[in-house]
């Protein structure tokens, strides 16, 4: 099968997932916290690092298994998943000073970037 046709049928549930999951908890909880992205990062985290381990460690799953659950479920069921991914692995190499610079580059580049498009979003 085609690998872009793999990633592609991962990202489509992916996307599906995420959008019932973060309709299905902003419905059940009655607050402006928004419990349903911060379960969707979490989900997403644990199922890449699970999955990324069991490949690399053991060598579990084929390279398309990979494009389906890493690149394309995970990719886009949250990007977070990626992030925090990277930086476990900084830490896990012993290498804190990478691992900060991404949890910091990250937290404030994307609020910087929001920002940004926020900005010109009234402008436009």
């Amino acid at each position: 099968m085609d690998k872009y046709l793999i990633m592609a049928m991962g990202a489509i549930l992916g996307a599906f997932s995420r959008y019932w999951i973060g309709n299905f908890i902003g419905d059940k909880m009655w607050t402006h916290f928004a419990y349903g992205v911060l379960l969707i990062n979490l989900i997403g985290s644990f199922v890449l690092g699970l999955f990324l381990t069991m490949n690399l460690d053991r060598g579990l799953f084929t390279p398309n298994a990979r494009l389906f659950v890493a690149v394309g479920w995970c990719a886009s069921f949250t990007t977070y998943s990626t992030f925090s991914w990277d930086t476990f692995r900084y830490i896990q190499e012993g290498n804190l000073k990478l691992a900060a610079a991404n949890v910091s580059l990250t937290l404030l580049g994307c609020l910087g970037a929001t920002w940004a498009g926020a900005t010109l979003g009234k402008i436009v």
